[in-house]
């Protein structure tokens, strides 16, 4: 349950329901996620991370599946199940399997139990 209000999307107007509106284009989704809802409370926050968003999923010398690949893994890291559902469902939508879904969080969960004992034990790289 979210903390603060999200905007209704029938509510938005102006600069906004623009942004809400391109979302929707670009996601190709028919509604507007609860993380954009609820910075519309302060829309520079909104503009500014959805700048961000789209600017890197949008461009750059990676593939968009990668990029959602590694969001995923860095989601399950931090045990966001907002963010491992919305990765989930993108890497779905892109073509990626179950096998290859199921293979990135097997490394993100050895990566983060071996980050953990790393850090625990104060190892320092052999450079």
């Amino acid at each position: 349950m979210a903390i603060i209000r999200l905007m209704n999307e029938a509510d938005a107007t102006g600069r906004v329901k623009e942004i809400f509106d391109e979302i929707k284009a670009t996601l190709e989704v028919p509604f507007v996620p609860q993380l954009f809802r609820a910075l519309a409370n302060r829309p520079e926050q909104l503009e500014a991370v959805w700048t961000q968003v789209k600017g890197l999923f949008g461009s750059g010398t990676l593939d968009v599946k990668s990029k959602a690949l590694a969001a995923l893994a860095v989601a399950a890291a931090q045990r966001c199940p907002y963010f491992v559902t919305i990765h989930s469902i993108a890497l779905k939508r892109l073509g990626a399997t179950d096998e290859e879904i199921a293979e990135l969080l097997e490394v993100a969960s050895l990566a983060t139990a071996l980050d953990t004992l790393v850090t625990g034990l104060g190892l320092e790289p052999e450079l």
